[in-house]
């Protein structure tokens, strides 16, 4: 009986029942492990459509603090074809504004500058929303080489008095053309890697008004680390060497929604003006107009230097 079930079990007669309990159990395991691998690779596996950033920013906007005033800068970039657009701005612009000592040196140098009232006509208003729309994000920063009517673009500066801002006013040429009337003689250098840069600076507040400061200046060759001293440290600043214009800055005295407007003389190409002002663009010279608006200005500070001169 032993030997007859040994025989039994040795010819594999009992194999094939085991055999078919095993495989099904096996089966089933390998098509679970299957699906558990394959469901996240469909879940995950989707096109993502990233939005064309327009201007946009993840960073909240600065707001401005009490004691500081506001300014709105515009960069305004005109095509050759709208030059006559220009003429019908400068029109409106009261010149005469600023003081003769400073609008003498500016004119040698090529530069045009004057104050716009807070009541301008539509080609002045109409470029301020385009700036605006600009600013919001309706205007691609990529769309901007290749804009051939007149277009701006802005950003608000918050200053305390006594404070400064350095504003952009040209790329950066490999060779920066200098040219400079000095004491009636025309004086004249090449810079490398030079950018035409104006410092504005919140130089008074008196009277109901602001005193704005402007000094254009020339940032060129290498750049380098240098140690500032700060609060009780010493702060890394990269930096270059630069040429500051003292004797070409101006001083405005606005008020509230009033415009400082500067820009290159058109009958003085290669002038310091043009410099700061033009730039090539597909063959073509491209020309800028700068606009800064005072918005907002501390009225707790415009008292208390009124006081200050009553009681002097």
């Amino acid at each position: 009986m032993l030997s007859a079930n040994l025989i039994k079990f040795r010819s594999g007669s009992e194999i094939p029942n085991k055999r078919q309990g095993i495989a099904p159990s096996l089966k089933g395991f390998w098509i679970f492990l299957c699906l558990a691998c394959a469901i996240p690779i469909f879940i995950g596996c989707r096109a993502i459509n990233k939005p064309k950033i327009r201007n946009a920013t993840p960073l909240a906007a600065l707001e401005k603090a009490p004691s500081q005033t506001e300014l709105e800068v515009v960069f305004v970039r005109i095509p050759p074809r709208d030059q006559e657009a220009t003429n019908l701005l400068w029109q409106e612009v009261d010149e005469l504004a600023i003081d003769a000592k400073f609008r003498r040196e500016l004119h040698k140098n090529g530069f045009r500058v004057g104050v716009v009232g807070p009541n301008s006509s539509g080609e002045i208003q109409e470029i301020l929303q385009s700036a605006h729309h600009a600013r919001t994000g309706n205007v691609a920063l990529e769309d901007v080489g290749d804009m051939q009517s007149t277009h701006a673009i802005s950003r608000k500066v918050f200053l305390q008095r006594g404070q400064q801002s350095e504003l952009l006013a040209s790329s950066i040429q490999k060779e920066f053309q200098m040219l400079e009337m000095h004491d009636g003689k025309l004086v004249g250098q090449t810079l490398n890697d030079g950018q035409a840069q104006f410092i504005v600076k919140i130089q008074e507040l008196k009277n109901a008004q602001v005193t704005l400061r402007l000094i254009p200046e020339i940032h060129f060759g290498a750049f380098h680390n240098e140690y500032i001293p700060g609060d009780g440290m010493f702060q890394l600043q990269t930096s270059r060497e630069k040429k500051r214009l003292t004797r070409l800055q101006v001083d405005a005295d606005l008020q509230p929604g009033q415009i400082l407007i500067v820009g290159p003389q058109a009958d003085q190409p290669g002038s310091l003006g043009h410099r700061f002002f033009n730039e090539q663009s597909a063959d073509k010279s491209i020309s800028k107009i700068m606009m800064i608006r005072l918005c907002d200005f501390p009225i707790t500070e415009l008292e208390s230097a009124d006081d200050n001169d009553a009681s002097d």
